[in-house]
């Protein structure tokens, strides 16, 4: 065997080693070592929660002083609402017909709060979605949950008008 076949079988053969020592050997300790990391990185994490936690309750406790301090409640959420209702039917050809008190409901389970606004608004077809569109994209008092729309009419005048049930929904 001459010197140059010798050397192309030992690279070859070196070649095969090398795949397979990476293939049963190298790869699992990369991998092994790349979980480590994540384990160690979340364990990091698990243990910055409790600080975590402590830093937010304190956070929160001077939220609830400010907004105390500042006498903002539900009633002032349904007092905004009216207003930009009222700022809205001033704009519009719309009338605010009824505003009706809030229902709330609080889940047993979950301990979770919502609060439904009820209220009926008056005018033409584009005026009314227009109002329904505003309060779901430009202001950020809720969810819209249930639109209704009915034709009515006035049997004194015999006009034909167009009323609109909301229920703006919001959770605590």
């Amino acid at each position: 065997m001459e010197q140059r076949t010798k050397n192309i079988i030992l690279i070859a053969g070196l070649l095969c080693v090398l795949f397979i020592a990476y293939r049963y050997g190298f790869s699992k300790t990369f991998a092994i070592h790349s979980e480590l990391s994540k384990l160690e990185q979340q364990k990091e994490e698990y243990q910055a929660a409790p600080r975590q936690l402590a830093a937010l309750t304190k956070k929160e406790q001077q939220l609830d002083v400010i907004l105390a301090k500042n006498n903002v409640e539900g009633s002032s959420l349904q007092h905004n609402l009216l207003k930009t209702l009222n700022t809205l039917s001033d704009s519009t050809r719309i009338k605010v017909i009824a505003f009706e008190e809030p229902h709330r409901y609080t889940d047993e389970v979950t301990k979770e709060g919502r609060i439904t606004y009820d209220f009926t608004l008056q005018g033409d077809y584009k005026s009314l979605i227009g109002v329904v569109y505003a309060l779901e994209q430009q202001y950020s008092f809720g969810n819209i949950a249930q639109v209704d729309f009915q034709k009515k009419k006035n049997f004194r005048t015999g006009n034909r008008y167009l009323q609109c049930r909301l229920l703006l929904q919001r959770l605590n």
